[in-house]
């Protein structure tokens, strides 16, 4: 149980996969279930469109060998999923803002699909951690560095904000270091503590919270994402709060951090497990809360339900002897459906799930 705080302040052609891959009944709703696995595969990304289109990126061993990757695109919706072609780069990171405006990222280049095609430009920044298409607005959150499983003296948060202003991707100041975006909301940290941001249409402006209680000495925390509802504007934030711990040197403890609330009323919640999560991600689950997504220990992926009065804790689903981890996460608010893509540690099998309520 957590402990509860209190505070204020190309052109495109469809065409079935070929070989093998693992069918499976349609999610059954109030739950996650594996839609998709193939041991050829591994998924690294995945967005749904607005009109419940589901695209899926990673790489496939064409095979079935050990030798050789090249990159795969799937689109689909409910537990089928076809091939198409893809802009010609891998695929690492995708965002939508309708079933024919679809962004992907790679390392060099990046493309956008019109419904018809892909229209692929170069890509001169840096690594494309995040990217999201909200509103207007494309963002995308670059060289984000995560706190090192094993600590580290001096350790600081860093990432770099680009909005896409017409053809241009343009640098934007943050007061924060940003690690995940929601609506008009940034999550992240500032001078090695929690902090969140809002984006007044024009520039980012620091939001006020109350310290987390229970402070220790050296103790440095952050949030790495945010999830926003978008009926209520309730507010959802995951992180985590670490501080040197034991003899061994640079040797850490810690604990999960989930934040909610309003401006101006905050709840916090300290939870032991699952512990630091440098990575976890947040996504609202078109219902007034979210769902926050980790690695959990000894393999796989477990998950956190944030809902209206309480915190679920649960774990995904995995096929046999693969202990597939989630990589990336989505969710179609009008719908409620999410969706959740991951490999094995091996990169060998990639996994689908979907949760249906």
């Amino acid at each position: 149980m957590g402990i509860l705080f209190r505070g204020t302040a190309a052109a495109v052609a469809l065409f079935v996969s070929a070989g093998p891959a693992a069918a499976h009944a349609v999610a059954p709703a109030g739950q996650w279930s594996v839609v998709r696995d193939d041991r050829r595969d591994s998924y690294d990304a995945v967005t749904v469109t607005p009109g419940g289109a589901v695209w899926v990126a990673g790489t496939r061993r064409p095979d079935g060998g050990s030798s050789g990757t090249e990159s795969l695109l799937l689109k689909g919706g409910r537990s089928t999923f076809k091939r198409v072609a893809g802009p010609g780069f891998r695929v690492k990171r995708l965002a939508s803002a309708s079933d024919t405006r679809i962004w992907a990222f790679g390392a060099s280049r990046y493309a956008r699909w019109d419904g018809k095609r892909w229209q692929v430009k170069r890509w001169s920044h840096g690594r494309v951690d995040r990217a999201y298409n909200i509103g207007r607005n494309l963002w995308v959150i670059e060289n984000a560095n995560a706190f090192p499983a094993a600590g580290e003296a001096g350790w600081k948060a860093r990432s770099t904000v680009r909005r896409l202003d017409g053809s241009v991707w343009r640098k934007v100041p943050t007061p924060i270091v940003v690690k995940g975006l929601d609506g008009k909301w940034a999550a992240g940290s500032a001078r090695g503590t929690v902090a969140l941001a809002r984006w007044s249409g024009t520039a980012w402006r620091a939001v006020a919270l109350p310290a987390i209680p229970s402070a220790r000495s050296g103790q440095i925390s952050e949030l790495t994402d945010v999830a926003v509802d978008g009926e209520t504007g309730r507010v959802m934030a995951v992180g985590w709060v670490a501080w040197p711990c034991g003899s061994a040197k640079h040797s850490f403890c810690g604990e999960t951090l989930l934040l909610s609330g309003y401006p101006g009323s905050w709840n916090f919640e300290v939870r032991s497990e699952p512990g630091i999560q440098p990575r976890a991600q947040a996504e609202p689950d078109g219902r007034g809360g979210a769902w926050v997504v980790y690695d959990a220990k000894g393999g796989g992926s477990g998950f956190l339900h944030i809902g209206a009065e309480s915190v679920e804790p649960g774990a995904f689903p995995s096929p046999p002897n693969q202990k597939a981890s989630v990589r990336d996460l989505a969710i179609q608010p009008e719908s409620g459906s999410a969706w959740a893509v991951g490999a094995a540690p091996s990169g060998r099998g990639g996994v689908i799930w979907a949760y249906r309520r």
